[in-house]
């Protein structure tokens, strides 16, 4: 398992779900993706942004790293409208 966690640790430019079968996507949108792996004591969810590694956490349940990745996304969302509107003015 630790070696799962390496790979989906590393930030350089790959695919990440090819090279473990064992996540689960969550999001997928625009230039960000994310996934969560079960490691039997926790789900461990990793954000990426143009598949590089931009946040990650756990979770006790898949349902629970759901609502977290996507309160992180809200987050992130909102984060790139603000600099849109920023750059605009």
């Amino acid at each position: 398992m630790l070696e799962a966690f390496n790979v989906a640790s590393d930030s350089q430019h790959h695919d990440i779900q090819n090279e473990n079968s064992q996540l689960t996507k969550l999001y997928d949108s625009e230039s960000y993706t994310a996934y969560t792996e079960d490691l039997e004591f926790m789900w461990r969810w990793t954000i990426y942004r143009d598949n590089k590694l931009v946040q990650e956490g756990c979770s006790l349940t898949l349902d629970a790293s759901r609502r977290s990745v996507n309160h992180v996304m809200a987050f992130f969302n909102m984060s790139n409208k603000n600099n849109t509107v920023a750059q605009e003015l």
